[in-house]
C-alpha cells in the first residue's frame, strides 16, 4: 500500500490505496560504489502496456552528468485529473541486476518529498522494446530489517515507512545478492517503447 502519488505515478495495475505509506527508500545512494553507468536503452518515451489499468507515459532524458531526467505523465480521464511528476535517476549494475537510484524532484509543480532522495528501483530492459520496473516490497523490506539482514528503520503502524540505513558499500553488496534481488517481488509497471 502506498500514498496517492505512488498509486497515480508508479503503481499502474497494482491494487494500491491512499495511505501514508511511502515506498522503501534509503539514506545511501543505490549503486554509488559500483559506479554509475548511463543506460542508453532507457532513453526515449515509453507507455504502459495494453492491459494495464490506465495509460501513462514515461520519458527518459539523458543529462550531461550521466544522470537522467524522467518525466511521468498520466493523461486526464473520466473522473480523474491525471497527473505528472519529475524524477532524477542514476543507473548502476550490481551483480547480475540493473538498478535505478530514483529521486522525486517534482509532483505536479510541488517539490518532491525529501524522504524520497534514494528510492531503489530494479529494472529490466528487453531487446523486444519492453521495460519492467520493480519497487522493493514493503513487507519483504520490513522482514529483512527486523531479521538483521540489512540495517534500516521501520516506523510504527501497519503501514509504517521503511528506510534502509546501510552504508553505500553494504547497501550495494546486499542489492547485488540474490537475497537483495528477492526483495523486489513483483513488477509495479510494465512499459513498451514508443517508436518515433
Amino acid at each position: 500500500m502506498t500514498r496517492h502519488w505512488i498509486r497515480s505515478a508508479l503503481a499502474i495495475g497494482v491494487s494500491l490505496l491512499s495511505t501514508a505509506c511511502l515506498p522503501v527508500a534509503s539514506t545511501s545512494p543505490i549503486g554509488s560504489t559500483a559506479g554509475y553507468r548511463p543506460d542508453p536503452q532507457l532513453t526515449g518515451m515509453w507507455k504502459t502496456r495494453p492491459g494495464e489499468s490506465s495509460t501513462a507515459y514515461f520519458t527518459f532524458f539523458p543529462q550531461d552528468d550521466g544522470s537522467m531526467k524522467v518525466v511521468f505523465v498520466e493523461p486526464p480521464a473520466s473522473g480523474d485529473k491525471g497527473g505528472w511528476m519529475n524524477f532524477d535517476i542514476r543507473t548502476a549494475v550490481l551483480g547480475a541486476y540493473t538498478y535505478m537510484d530514483a529521486r522525486e524532484t517534482e509532483d505536479a509543480g510541488k517539490p518532491g518529498d525529501p524522504k524520497l532522495a534514494h528510492v531503489p528501483v530494479l529494472y529490466r530492459a528487453g531487446a523486444d522494446g519492453s521495460l519492467v520496473l520493480y519497487l522493493m516490497d514493503d513487507d519483504a523490506a520490513k522482514a529483512a530489517v527486523r531479521a538483521g539482514k540489512i540495517p534500516g528503520t521501520v516506523e510504527q503502524g501497519e503501514y509504517g515507512d521503511v528506510t534502509l540505513i546501510a552504508s553505500p558499500a553494504a547497501l550495494d553488496a546486499f542489492l547485488a545478492s540474490p537475497a537483495g534481488r528477492a526483495m523486489f517481488t513483483k513488477p509495479f509497471v510494465a512499459l513498451e517503447r514508443i517508436k518515433s
